[in-house]
């Protein structure tokens, strides 16, 4: 029977999709791509991350990181540790980089507690976590203590209080008098399950009286946000004292400084804060203060969901994230005390929540976010409200989920930078399957230009996207990748990284392994930093010819866009039967574009290949496949 040449092509890329059956993949999109980039159709490596900050801080331990923007309008990040806060501005507009602190801390950040930091107000919020629900009843027993010196106050609560030494407790007076100086964050010692003491520091300008078992204090375990004013070396704790009316009369304007929070934003001219699980609180405009009894919303109470992130939206609204639900909330911007008449909250959907604060990102008109069934987006309406869609914006690599670690995906943080979304998941590796150490370890990137999931980043082992924060870089926005580490532990490496810049590979540890060879002159020698190399790769889909009959594969041809040295290694898989094998490992030689053409010589339903990056940047702009099908045979063989 005569023969049948047939010819398919891949003639550019847009994307990848791993759920589907690769035979079913319409033209341009891969099956799989890992550390690559599709710019105009054209798959090819990714550049590797730099190291901009000084390795020599690794000897402290980092807990967390923001951005600052300073009075001259330079981008900074601030790099937070456990006991101190320091400030590095990347190389811009003139100004070379630096870092500068330390800035100390009265107090410290527990190693591995989450931080989240917010600029508001000329100053830098540090929160530490939102207080506990259970407030005690109790009396205050004390020695008389002269002014400007110190004593030691007792403190007993109606029941076990369940405290433990060291732990942070704000006492509080129900009403003003002399005893209400009491009233204050302090550091406690333990010294029964219902008795605590604390050092108190007589500032009342006279003898504070000695006092017997006196009623009328509550006590309660939380955390005051540090703040920083840009101005002084020394980063102090939110005041939690009332602010009081005139002598003897009940405390009915409970303002105090920002009280303990889980984390924050700042909109419309005031902090907002989640003060509890289903709870958010509000400042006064231009304050930062806060009336904790009418500046309180209440969201969807005795629902068992919980508050998970913020995200300012229009004309004064603000998306409130909550693990099951999202809602709409808008808070009253013309006065100190909201109006309960103008602010309200909405519901959006309760079909689906977040799961990771630092996932919610706004990109453009949209806005998307990480949930327990993938990456969903958010699309605004007519009537500029916003409605979810049912199918998840990852249902394409829905596979790639399956594998991520539920356990820490709170900690995934995303961005919105250059067209692309880049969030950061962990995911159980190989070399370390341990679920309690992973952490955010993959960068999945979404380009809203391309409609498609671009790619599947993996950096060393260590490398951990713990932050991703947009910040000035010479004369352009850039990405950075934050990395937390833990500085009693000197093989970890992290710090502040540029994203896509060093062709020849990741700047990471601090070792000085100078570049791969072959490498071109003039080379950056990278001293300092070793160079990790990057394992790039593009998977087709499986080119069918429209048939699924068994075809003889003859040759395959790839055209490329390389310069001097790149290295490329081609593997081919066909299908029914299945089998694989290496068709080509070339060097090309020159500093033009070049087209592969080797012999394939297998047969199968179908066919794809694999093309490996192995050194350089390579960029593939084209696959074909010939193969030749029998005609359908005049008698039937069954």
């Amino acid at each position: 029977m005569p023969s049948q040449p047939q010819t398919e092509s891949d003639n550019s890329y847009t994307g990848f999709t791993s759920r589907l059956d690769p035979a079913m993949l319409p033209p341009g999109i891969l099956q799989a791509a890992q550390n690559v980039r599709l710019q105009r159709g054209i798959a090819q490596p990714r550049k590797g991350c730099k190291r901009l900050t000084d390795p020599d801080l690794n000897s402290l331990t980092m807990v967390g990181s923001a951005k600052w923007v300073d009075s001259l309008g330079r981008d900074n990040v601030a790099l937070i540790f456990t006991d101190s806060l320091y400030l590095f501005r990347p190389a811009q507009s003139g100004y070379a980089a630096d870092t500068l602190g330390p800035y100390n801390f009265t107090r410290s950040i527990d190693a591995g507690q989450t931080v989240d930091a917010v600029q508001a107000l000329n100053k830098l919020f540090i929160f530490r976590g939102q207080a506990d629900a259970t407030v005690f009843t109790a009396t205050v027993t004390n020695s008389a203590i002269n002014n400007n010196a110190f004593g030691t106050v007792t403190v007993t609560t109606s029941s076990n209080h369940g405290y433990a030494s060291g732990d942070e407790v704000t006492v509080r007076s129900s009403t003003f008098r002399t005893q209400s100086a009491l009233d204050e964050n302090y550091i406690i010692t333990v010294t029964d399950f219902n008795t605590f003491t604390f050092e108190f520091y007589n500032t009342t300008g006279g003898v504070f009286a000695a006092n017997t078992a006196l009623t009328g204090f509550t006590t309660i375990r939380g955390k005051p946000p540090f703040i920083w004013d840009s101005n002084t070396l020394d980063v102090t704790v939110a005041s939690q004292k009332y602010t009081n009316p005139s002598s003897g009369t009940a405390l009915t304007f409970k303002t105090v400084s920002v009280p303990p929070a889980d984390f924050g934003i700042y909109f419309q001219n005031r902090l907002v804060v989640k003060t509890a699980n289903q709870q958010i609180s509000v400042s006064d405009v231009l304050s930062e203060q806060f009336d904790l009894q009418l500046n309180v919303f209440l969201i969807n109470q005795g629902g068992n969901d919980w508050i998970v992130g913020f995200l300012p939206w229009i004309e004064n609204q603000f998306l409130v994230f909550m693990r099951n639900s999202i809602n709409l909330a808008f808070i009253d911007p013309r006065f100190n005390i909201a109006d309960a008449d103008r602010s309200q909250i909405t519901v959006v959907t309760n079909e689906l929540g977040c799961i990771a604060r630092r996932s919610i990102v706004n990109a453009g008109q949209y806005v998307l976010f990480l949930s327990s069934k993938g990456v969903y987006l958010l699309t605004p309406q007519l009537d500029l409200k916003v409605i979810g869609n049912t199918m998840p914006l990852s249902e394409g690599i829905a596979d790639f989920f399956d594998n991520l670690d539920y356990s820490k995906a709170a900690n995934s943080v995303a961005n919105y930078y250059n067209n692309r979304f880049y969030i950061a998941v962990p995911v159980v590796e190989d070399i370390d399957p341990s679920p309690v150490e992973s952490r955010n370890n993959r960068i999945l990137i979404y380009n809203l230009l391309n409609k498609n999931w671009e790619s599947i980043d993996v950096y060393p082992h260590g490398l951990n996207a713990d932050n991703l924060i947009v910040s000035a870089y010479l004369y352009e926005k850039r990405l950075l990748i934050l990395t937390d580490f833990n500085g009693s532990q000197p093989e970890e490496y992290g710090g502040v990284f540029l994203e896509g810049e060093n062709d020849l590979g990741d700047q990471y540890t601090s070792d000085a392994d100078g570049v791969f060879l072959p490498a071109n002159l003039p080379i950056d020698l990278n001293a300092g930093a070793a160079l990790s190399e990057i394992n790039a790769f593009v998977r087709t889909r499986e080119f069918t010819s429209n048939t699924l009959s068994e075809k003889r594969f003859s040759r395959a041809e790839f055209q490329f866009n390389n310069v001097f040295a790149d290295t490329v290694k081609l593997s081919a898989t066909s299908h029914d039967p299945d089998a694989s094998e290496e068709i080509l490992a070339y060097t090309f030689s020159g500093a033009t574009d070049g087209t592969l053409r080797p012999r394939v010589a297998m047969r199968g339903s179908s066919i794809d290949f694999t093309i490996q990056f192995s050194s350089g940047r390579p960029a593939l702009k084209g696959v074909t496949v010939h193969s030749i099908a029998a005609n359908r045979p005049m008698i039937s063989q069954e």
